[in-house]
């Protein structure tokens, strides 16, 4: 009878299972949030007070099929105020006008260097990793700054990115731009993606620290110390990764260096891409190198209970504002998710209407994981600037 009774009683209480969830997610997450946000105010605090070192800096540009965005990358990258600063970027077989415009923009100044590339990377590389490999080994700066094509750096970029990396004595340092975006499916997603999830997930302060925690980078600005990144084999130790910056940033962090995240809203901004299937695939490719990462039989153990904390904090809430019985606990865990929402959205000076469509991202990300999975069990491969990748 005491056994029957139990049961019962955990049958009639298994609806609070979502919410203790939900409301324990939001526990942790609001103290990763406000540890993260600490740490970058102190970061920034640091690197203004650690200003006056200026080592040789290698700026390293791959572009490929970038004529829209190429040229005002370049002439941000030429009004640096940085004093040591050489610029090299590449043009990886681009057939849309690329090299041309590239070799106009060397003509007007000595301080930029193109390489024109004709061939395809070799059959193992991945195609951005060779071209970060070919740009660095023409690189002579004592740091090398890796960046993209459709960035446009503010002129004290440079001279922030080493001011962050002697303030905290790390290898490596990586910013997050400000992400520019137009179409609706920008809007819903880049924000959310590489804004939001960071700071509520990532433990910036650990990494800085040389913790062994969770690792993170954006390949849009990567700031390395040359000297350690060529002793760690440099791109060709992660020539087949689609996740290049993640996995340059875990060979950084297995070998015991301290790797600094920083916000950089004031250094640079960047629009990613600039249609829905730009949107979708980009993150696709994305979503699925993160499923070929190292220990990805750990991961695939952890799914289960990944997938029933997200559901519980992104989904059943959403549903339960429509229970009477459940309306209460739902309204507080959607209150508080969009709480901190809206305190990146503040922090960052994002739009305003990210808040409320907070819910649809957090759905379009369960939508882009649910495809890379398939292609996964598929083994299709990616495709991605007009290069195929199987994994």
């Amino acid at each position: 009878m005491i056994m029957g009774d139990l049961i019962i009683w955990l049958l009639n209480a298994a609806w609070l299972l979502p919410h203790l969830t939900a409301l324990g997610a939001l526990t942790f997450l609001s103290v990763r949030l406000v540890s993260n946000l600490h740490f970058l105010r102190r970061a920034g605090s640091l690197a203004r007070h650690n200003s006056d070192q200026t080592p040789q800096v290698s700026v390293l540009v791959p572009a490929r099929d970038e004529a829209a965005a190429i040229a005002g990358c370049v002439a941000s990258l030429l009004q640096q105020r940085y004093p040591y600063l050489e610029i090299i970027v590449l043009d990886d077989a681009s057939t849309d006008g690329t090299g041309a415009l590239l070799d106009d923009l060397q003509a007007q100044s000595a301080r930029l260097t193109v390489i024109h590339q004709a061939d395809d990377p070799p059959a193992d590389w991945n195609g951005k990793c060779y071209a970060c490999h070919v740009l660095a080994g023409r690189a002579t700066g004592d740091w090398l700054l890796f960046t993209d094509a459709d960035t446009i750096h503010d002129p004290d970029s440079v001279a922030r990115g080493v001011a962050y990396a002697t303030a905290l004595d790390v290898a490596l340092v990586s910013s997050f731009p400000y992400q520019k975006v137009g179409t609706w499916s920008e809007r819903l997603l880049v924000s959310f993606l590489l804004d939001f999830l960071p700071l509520l997930t990532i433990d910036f302060a650990a990494l800085a620290q040389g913790k062994k925690t969770r690792v993170a980078a954006n390949g849009q600005y990567l700031l390395v110390n040359a000297a350690r990144y060529r002793a760690l084999g440099g791109h060709a130790s992660v020539q087949r990764e689609l996740i290049d910056d993640f996995a340059l940033a875990r060979r950084f962090q297995a070998a015991g260096d301290r790797i600094a995240l920083i916000q950089g809203g004031g250094m640079l901004t960047c629009r990613m891409y600039h249609t829905v299937s730009d949107v979708w695939y980009g993150f696709s490719k994305n979503t699925l190198g993160a499923l070929d990462a190292p220990n990805r039989w750990r991961a695939f153990l952890w799914t289960p209970l990944f997938a029933w904390v997200y559901a519980s904090l992104f989904v059943l809430p959403f549903v339960n504002l429509l229970s009477s019985q459940q309306w209460t606990l739902a309204a507080v865990e959607v209150g508080w998710l969009l709480l901190l929402r809206g305190a990146v959205v503040w922090r960052l000076k994002r739009s305003p209407d990210e808040v409320l469509t907070t819910p649809i991202a957090a759905w379009g990300v369960m939508a882009l994981g649910m495809t890379a999975l398939v292609q996964r069990w598929r083994h299709a491969p990616v495709v991605w600037k007009g290069r195929a990748y199987t994994k």
